[in-house]
């Protein structure tokens, strides 16, 4: 099964050459950590002597959710190794940013998902244990972590309905693979009785929550040092403007949010705001500063400094990891990926600084999260669709212009908001109870029984 997995793999790969090229080309994707992503780490990862727990996040997201989880345990095991790997680029620099203190050098790109490259990895670093955010199935990387006698965990594990509808067409090829993970601790009932239709044994299978309703600030002076950063270049506290944030957008969601600006600004009853846009892929960041002068706006980069800031229309976040913080200074919030049919984005962040919150109908991807939220009267999510342009500005011009005007009715709402972080934490202790443990009986295994530095 894992040879012609890993055929399928190759074949696959040789058949997007071309897209890999152009994207690589278009894009600066995939060329940057390409040896990594061959099994050839630096040397600040090989194995020193220490017991060594490998964190694998894809992307942003899944990074900044680690937090927690990755301080809880660096305090419980002082001695430990921590090392980090992500797919994408902007999750290494999250992760490189976030968690330096850990040790310098500590993150990589994930290898390519066959044998002779997982391997490689595994001897360089040596890992006691792989810990895995969300749902990533990698099956070379698990069986032979199992055969090496590396405990492996799926932390805050998902399935969206739309990954369902395709995971269960491979229950054949799943139902061998999930056996090799040690404990899969999924975000909810559903998501446990997804995966176990999936084919993953129910004694493998926990219920610990959403860890990212833990995601309290816990950096403390850093973070606050991020803010007053954020704050001096884009000018936030220096104008008494409201200001609308949109966070993670995508394609054609940048020009609806900027005809909405318009329509608000002719509206001589209206606090006029400003609007600061986060793409969310940083390869974006030149055309959507483009599509903004096009649609005659004054635009501020983040990455301009503070010069010229009091002048603009549209300020722009063109960096990586800084959006949670902007969340802090929003009079709304705005979540992208969610007008377009990407199934939208986390609402957590904002919802930790008890922002109001509005989405598009599309948020497939947090479906049960946005649900409480609806319940609750926590969140503003519009009904119109991408073939209802009209109707989706609209209902977002509606939205806007009555929070604008009712700053109690907002307040209300983001206090929901965060009133249901409040009711959903522990997550990511109960995610910690379990990984700890594993570590420790692990550790005292070895310490038991030495083995090489090859895992052999």
């Amino acid at each position: 099964m894992y040879l012609l997995y890993s055929f399928l793999l190759v074949a696959w790969g040789i058949l997007l050459i071309p897209v890999f090229l152009y994207r690589a080309w278009r894009y600066h994707k995939y060329l940057p950590g390409l040896s990594q992503r061959l099994g050839r780490l630096p040397e600040t990862l090989r194995f020193d002597g220490r017991s060594t727990i490998w964190f694998h996040s894809c992307s942003v997201g899944e990074t900044l959710s680690l937090q927690p989880l990755v301080y809880a345990l660096h305090k419980r095991f002082p001695e430990a190794r921590l090392v980090f790997s992500t797919i994408t680029k902007t999750g290494q620099e999250v992760a490189a940013q976030r968690f330096a203190r850990f040790g310098e050098g500590n993150t990589f790109y994930f290898p390519v998902d066959l044998a002779s490259v997982v391997n490689r990895v595994f001897r360089w670093i040596v890992p006691a244990m792989i810990v895995i955010v969300d749902t990533e199935i990698w099956p070379n990387l698990l069986h032979n972590a199992r055969r090496r006698g590396i405990p492996v965990t799926l932390a805050n594990g998902r399935i969206s309905a739309r990954s369902f509808r395709y995971y269960r067409w491979a229950r054949p090829l799943l139902s061998r693979v999930f056996p090799n993970y040690r404990l899969l601790m999924m975000q909810s009932e559903e998501d446990a009785h997804r995966i176990n239709s999936m084919g993953a044994p129910m004694d493998k299978i926990l219920v610990t929550g959403n860890i990212k309703f833990d995601r309290d600030t816990i950096e403390g002076e850093s973070d606050e040092s991020r803010a007053r950063d954020l704050e001096k270049a884009l000018g936030l506290t220096a104008q008494n403007a409201p200001l609308i944030v949109a966070g993670s957008t995508h394609p054609d969601e940048e020009q609806i949010l900027l005809e909405v600006l318009k329509r608000i600004q002719s509206n001589p009853d209206v606090e006029q705001p400003r609007l600061l846009i986060a793409p969310r892929h940083p390869e974006r960041f030149e055309a959507v500063v483009q599509l903004i002068v096009r649609s005659g706006f004054r635009v501020h980069r983040r990455t301009d400094g503070a010069s010229s800031v009091q002048n603009a229309d549209i300020l722009l976040l063109d960096t990586v990891g800084e959006l949670a913080t902007a969340y802090r200074f929003a009079t709304i919030v705005f979540v992208g990926g969610s007008l377009s049919g990407h199934g939208g984005h986390s609402i957590m962040e904002p919802a930790l600084y008890s922002k109001p919150i509005v989405t598009g109908p599309s948020t497939h991807n947090f479906r049960s999260v946005i649900d409480e939220f609806l319940s609750h009267g926590a969140i503003r999510q519009i009904s119109a669709g991408p073939e209802d342009r009209a109707q989706q500005l609209q209902q977002l011009e509606e939205i806007f212009v009555r929070w604008l005007r009712h700053p109690r009715e907002r307040e209300a709402m983001g206090a929901a908001a965060y009133s249901i972080l409040e009711r959903n934490r522990g997550a990511a202790q109960r995610t910690f109870q379990r990984i700890a443990a594993i570590f420790e009986e692990v550790t005292d295994k070895r310490s038991q029984n030495p083995v090489s530095r090859t895992n052999a």
